[in-house]
């Protein structure tokens, strides 16, 4: 089954309404500089990533922002 990861950004870092969504990657090395993706951790837990980047910087996340997950 295919999964894709999605988030609402917290207030103030992009428009409220704006959605988007993730695809899911093995490793960083899947996607180019600066591509966002969700992989699995070695403890079995979503994380949200940027290729040679910061999630939390260039998706305005923060800890505690809602994500849905949608098959």
């Amino acid at each position: 089954m295919h999964y894709r990861l999605g988030w609402v950004a917290s207030p103030g870092a992009l428009p409220r309404e704006r959605f988007s969504s993730l695809e899911r990657e093995r490793t960083f090395s899947d996607r180019p500089p600066g591509a966002a993706f969700w992989y699995e951790n070695s403890n079995g837990l979503a994380e949200i990533a940027v290729n040679q980047g910061r999630a939390d910087r260039d998706l305005g996340l923060a800890i505690g922002s809602p994500v849905e997950i949608v098959s």
